[in-house]
């Protein structure tokens, strides 16, 4: 049997899909921007659940964080977080390769709404995370 998802997307309606951001690098995050990165999906998608997967331990030396998955008209438009964890130095709930859930309100995106990546301050101390996106099609 036969995918026509790529045919035509009446047949990929309520069908899940994932997309995985990989190694986004939180300490490159500037403490006047704090964000990483922006995704447009092209077209009207409801997302619906959202994990992330730190590679390393974090050094010592990184302070507390929230991480922030923000639905924008723009990059730098006001945000609309809908996805959120808190991350640290000495946090055992989100281990060093293995995917955490973020808590997070389902968030319906139009095809030129930006995903964006953000945190609550700088990122000294901290290493690359990887993100796990689930969506399907609205």
């Amino acid at each position: 049997m036969s995918n026509f998802s790529e045919l035509c997307p009446l047949f990929n309606t309520g069908v899940y899909n994932e997309l995985t951001i990989p190694y986004v690098n939180l300490a490159s995050v500037s403490a006047t921007s704090k964000a990483s990165g922006g995704y447009v999906f092209g077209r009207s998608v409801i997302v619906t659940a959202a994990y992330i997967c730190k590679h390393t331990a974090f050094t010592a030396t990184a302070t507390a964080t929230a991480v922030y998955l923000c639905r924008q008209t723009t990059f730098d438009a006001t945000k609309t977080v809908f996805a959120t964890i808190a991350l640290s130095a000495t946090d055992t709930v989100v281990v060093p390769r293995k995917y955490k859930a973020m808590t997070i309100t389902a968030k319906t995106f139009s095809a030129t709404q930006t995903l964006v990546i953000r945190t609550n301050k700088s990122r000294t101390g901290y290493k690359h995370c990887s993100f796990i996106i689930r969506y399907k099609e609205k």
